[in-house]
């Protein structure tokens, strides 16, 4: 059996998480996937994927193996490009990871844009707060808001998110509006959990920097749930741009503490530093980086 259909076939695995995924990608049957996987692994010594009746996991080795597999396939394609004398286009199945929100409210619009541009280009777009292994996912691009601190990946910097403190108008008519940042202590305020603990909000006004322990009596791990939070009147919380504005057009969150600001966060693209990127990924980040102004 060909040796690039069977790296084929296992990238198609690994990115689709399922032997019955990859089948229908490819246009085969479940039986020829898993004998194309296990010519890979008897070729390689080495177990693939670990199987069970609920889930299919990719072992160490195949974590390894995936990056080199998929820039196979990717020269490979260039080079029958050339002997097309053809341009070579961005084709297969671009895995990326992205905050939730991000994902949900700005990157969705810009993902339908891109596809319509490269429509052999199939996006496998995840929504998740929590910071994923890129290498052990399969995941060729993440999208990660605030400092990068991994030293073995590389980054791209698609701009930075702006912050607001915000309450409701109903809540602010109960309570107050703090006067400068220290009197948050007198107001509920709304964390966003995966900062951790003790939360520490920071502002930046006319005398420099202000950093404030604030005890958080609720505390939430998605930011759409936290901005629900806020609109429900429950307390006083920070927020990203984009579920700031339009509430603030339509009168229903008001900034507080507006002599303040909240320092913006960096917003990156990441990708592991195993090789060069793909085609698919490199026209998908110059694709962001273009439209970077409507990402943050």
């Amino acid at each position: 059996m060909d040796r690039l259909e069977c790296l084929e076939t296992f990238v198609h695995v690994l990115e689709s998480g399922s032997f019955s995924a990859a089948a229908k990608r490819l246009g085969t049957t479940q039986p020829t996937v898993s004998k194309r996987i296990a010519m890979l692994e008897d070729a390689f010594g080495a177990t693939l994927f670990l199987r069970s009746t609920r889930r299919l996991a990719p072992t160490e080795e195949a974590g390894r193996i995936y990056p080199r597999a998929r820039d196979i396939l990717e020269t490979y394609d260039i080079v029958r490009a050339s002997a097309r004398n053809v341009v070579p286009v961005p084709t297969g199945t671009l895995v990326v990871s992205v905050p939730s929100s991000l994902g949900r409210h700005l990157l969705m619009p810009l993902a339908a844009e891109y596809m319509r541009l490269h429509p052999e280009v199939s996006l496998d777009i995840r929504l998740s707060e929590r910071q994923v292994n890129l290498v052990e996912e399969g995941v060729e691009l993440a999208l990660r808001i605030g400092e990068l601190n991994d030293s073995s990946l590389r980054l791209r910097a698609l701009g930075r998110v702006r912050r607001f403190a915000v309450a409701s108008p109903d809540y602010l008519h109960h309570r107050p509006s703090p006067r400068d940042p220290g009197e948050l202590a007198e107001h509920i305020c709304i964390g966003y959990s995966r900062f951790g603990a003790p939360t520490k909000w920071v502002f930046e006004g006319e005398h420099g920097r202000h950093v404030v322990n604030v005890e958080c009596i609720i505390k939430l791990d998605d930011a759409d749930t936290l901005q629900a939070a806020v609109l429900e009147g429950m307390g006083v919380g920070i927020l990203p741009n984009w579920l700031v504005q339009p509430r603030l057009e339509a009168g229903d969150l008001e900034i507080v503490l507006p002599d303040y600001t909240v320092p913006s966060l960096p917003l990156n693209a990441i990708y592991a530093d195993s090789g060069p990127l793909s085609l698919r990924a490199r026209s998908f980040l110059d694709f962001l980086a273009e439209k970077r102004m409507r990402l943050t």
